[in-house]
């Protein structure tokens, strides 16, 4: 297990360090699943991290495809929206989660015409089974039953229904009662805990509000309970935040602005393990004015936060209440995620690094000028930002010595690693007696070989003792810190 530094679990003593957020780095390019097809002209959305498959040794995506109707002409509901849109869920498969083929199924008889007038027929992605899953797949290593591998959740009227399948593409209704949620919910399982967790929308204090609920066999859910929700600091956050953006020429302006209607609740919360606690996302939604003519929506900017927490009960905001994914500015007008950013149920592990995946959109409310123009065409796509491996939050050290000393820990490995910052600095590491407080002998602070380097994975040396000597035994670490910035540590072979 890995200790990291995101809350003060496992401190004891911060002394001259700070505690440093790390957002995500969006590369150049980073879209990586995008339109391409007349049945996913307007955009494409996920709330699921891909899926590894370990049979097929590739990752599988299912996403929703918006498209736009077959009328040729925009036409407008009451609401001042495009009227006569289409949704599809399709299938997406990958061998290193950046190159996406799209296969053509054979599954689903597409009236939509191409351009001559034929119909576009079976020659599509679509999975008709799938349905409304935009949570899922989940694959399921524990499922004693072949055809429930993988697990999914497909939205309904006010609820959403169990899904089941054996290969991710073919999906059954098993007939289990649904979960009730609105129409943001995120799924994921703790494969440790052998815990299907479920974060569920529904009003709460200060509007949107997520709720848990769990379950250990995908069939029976605990009651949901109110977990994580909107207060008042996030509303005076969501004031700065949207004033920054409005005044800001970089960034794509709100069609309506109205500060009588600012507010913020939340959009979605999907929450996923690391290591030996859990984080989330919370989608913090900005309030900045209501859709003309009918006023039935909220034209907004979200950015997204981090959280952690022990239970999946009691929540803490991390780096107080600091982005962790924010908009891109419009630049040459290639980025999507200008107008909103909806996260997915948490990294995967790729290349030493983490990949989140999201949904970029490139706008959440638009002009009818401009819906009638047809700028809704190539609106969303699944973007890819990078961290480092355990790099949500670091400790650092300036110019000035700090240190950072632990509770008790047992030794239970024959060396301690460090993931480390400190090709400018060092890092020297002491062993404490848990009791006496006092350095073990030839473990001391001066003993310590310093770490000079920046590594995910560094071992930690002394001049003339090994860590084998102390396994079994509880002990304390004091890191020592001098223009160097920690992220993690743990005791392994």
């Amino acid at each position: 297990m890995k200790y990291l530094f995101i809350d003060d679990h496992h401190l004891d003593e911060v002394d001259n360090l700070a505690r440093v957020l790390h957002q995500p780095e969006k590369f150049t390019g980073n879209v990586v699943v995008r339109p391409e097809h007349r049945w996913e002209n307007c955009g494409i959305q996920i709330r699921t991290i891909p899926c590894w498959d370990p049979a097929a040794k590739r990752f599988t995506l299912i996403y929703l495809a918006s498209a736009e109707g077959p009328d040729p002409e925009v036409k407008l509901d009451f609401t001042g929206a495009p009227a006569g849109g289409e949704s599809y869920y399709c299938y997406a498969t990958s061998e290193d989660g950046i190159n996406w083929e799209k296969p053509f199924l054979g599954l689903y008889e597409l009236q939509t015409p191409y351009w001559n007038g034929v119909p576009l027929g079976k020659e599509n992605n679509i999975l008709p089974s799938a349905r409304g899953m935009l949570l899922g797949p989940i694959y399921d290593p524990h499922a004693a039953d072949p055809g429930q591998r993988f697990k999914g959740l497909a939205y309904g009227a006010g609820q959403l229904d169990p899904l089941i399948s054996a290969d991710a593409l073919h999906w059954e209704k098993p007939g289990w009662a649904p979960l009730p949620s609105a129409d943001e919910s995120h799924l994921t399982l703790d494969v440790e805990k052998k815990l299907f967790i479920a974060t569920v929308k529904h009003d709460g204090p200060y509007g949107r509000s997520f709720y848990l609920t769990t379950s250990e066999d995908f069939h029976h859910w605990s009651k949901q309970e109110l977990v994580f929700h909107a207060d008042q600091t996030d509303q005076e956050n969501g004031f700065a935040r949207l004033q920054r953006i409005i005044d800001d020429p970089a960034y794509l302006k709100p069609v309506y602005i109205r500060p009588e209607e600012w507010r913020t609740d939340i959009y979605n919360f999907p929450v996923f393990r690391y290591e030996d606690l859990y984080l989330g996302l919370p989608v913090m939604h900005h309030w900045c004015g209501k859709h003309v003519p009918m006023f039935e929506n909220v034209d907004s900017r979200k950015s997204v936060e981090l959280a952690s927490s022990r239970d999946l009960r009691h929540w803490e905001r991390v780096a107080n209440r600091a982005p962790f994914l924010e908009h891109s500015p419009v630049g040459d007008g290639s980025a999507y995620d200008t107008g909103q950013i909806v996260t997915t149920n948490g990294p995967i592990v790729r290349n030493n690094e983490l990949w989140f995946y999201y949904v970029g959109l490139k706008y959440r409310a638009m002009s009818l000028e401009d819906t009638l123009h047809r700028k809704y065409l190539d609106s969303s796509a699944v973007c890819m930002a990078r961290l480092r491996m355990d790099g949500f939050v670091s400790l650092k050290g300036g110019v000035e010595w700090g240190a950072v000393l632990t509770k008790p820990i047992e030794v239970t490995g024959e060396q301690l690693h460090l993931n480390v910052d400190s090709w400018r600095g060092k890092v020297r590491v002491e062993v404490l007696d848990a009791d006496s407080g006092q350095p073990v002998a030839d473990f001391s602070r001066d003993d310590s070989n310093p770490v000079t380097i920046n590594n995910i994975d560094e071992p930690v040396s002394w001049k003339a003792a090994d860590l084998r000597s102390l396994r079994g035994k509880t002990v304390r670490l004091r890191f020592h810190l001098w223009q160097a910035e920690l992220y993690a540590f743990w005791l392994g072979e």
